[in-house]
């Protein structure tokens, strides 16, 4: 006995086995993509968990700075700093902790420009070799934390290279004036609360011009005698 199919029915089981691979292909697909989603999923989880634990020791540093305070000691006078270190807590732990090592100690605000700032911190300045001031730092560096603090006079900021990626030293400035463009593209992390009339005093001290090499540093030392931190 002779069996017919008609061209009707072979397209449809045609049809039906086609559908049948396509949907095995996509169930096979969408299970894939399932497994790699998971695998995102749990990536981010751990990079969460190590976000809060980065957050809160940072927290937990910026609750212990809370308070602190510092007293730049020179040989035009004092000059008192209080710290934001809800907004830059590792930068104010850096300058606290240099404080209190000594690490500071004559130095000197080697690059002076009034109306602008006075910029110290380098432990090259130390040794009265000018051609080499502005060049030294610790040696770790510590990474910027830029923030929304406006540069004016009194603000207490790290100096940096051009490139962002090597991070901050321990060479920092006081503005004397306010410049807008050094906002979020420096790290503000304090201001002088008293001694700002010694400020104005560095500020004004004669710099040399014509050399290069010297511009702009005090032909008289600035020196900081010692960085007395409290509370």
């Amino acid at each position: 006995m002779k069996h017919f199919f008609s061209p009707l029915a072979v397209l449809i089981s045609i049809a039906i086995l086609l559908s049948s691979c396509t949907d095995k292909k996509e169930v096979e697909r969408l299970s894939n993509e399932n497994g790699e989603l998971k695998k995102e999923s749990e990536e981010l989880k751990i990079d969460l968990q190590k976000a809060r634990s980065v957050a809160n020791r940072l927290d937990f540093l910026a609750s212990k700075l809370k308070g602190i305070k510092a007293r730049l000691v020179t040989n035009y006078g004092n000059i008192e700093l209080e710290f934001y270190p809800e907004k830059a807590p590792l930068t104010v732990f850096a300058f606290i902790t240099r404080g209190e090592s000594g690490f500071y100690v004559n130095t000197q605000f080697h690059r002076i420009i009034k109306d602008f700032m006075i910029q110290g911190g380098d432990p090259n300045s130390k040794d009265n070799i000018p051609d080499n001031d502005g060049q030294g730092g610790p040696i770790v560096n510590i990474p910027h934390e830029f923030n929304d603090i406006k540069h004016e006079p009194g603000i207490i900021s790290m100096a940096r290279i051009s490139d962002v990626s090597a991070g901050a030293g321990s060479q920092f400035f006081i503005m004397h004036s306010t410049k807008q463009y050094l906002d979020n593209q420096y790290t503000a992390f304090g201001r002088v609360t008293n001694g700002m009339e010694v400020v104005d005093k560095i500020a004004n001290v004669k710099t040399y011009q014509s050399d290069p090499k010297l511009r702009d540093r005090p032909v008289k030392p600035v020196v900081i005698k010692k960085v007395e931190v409290f509370r």
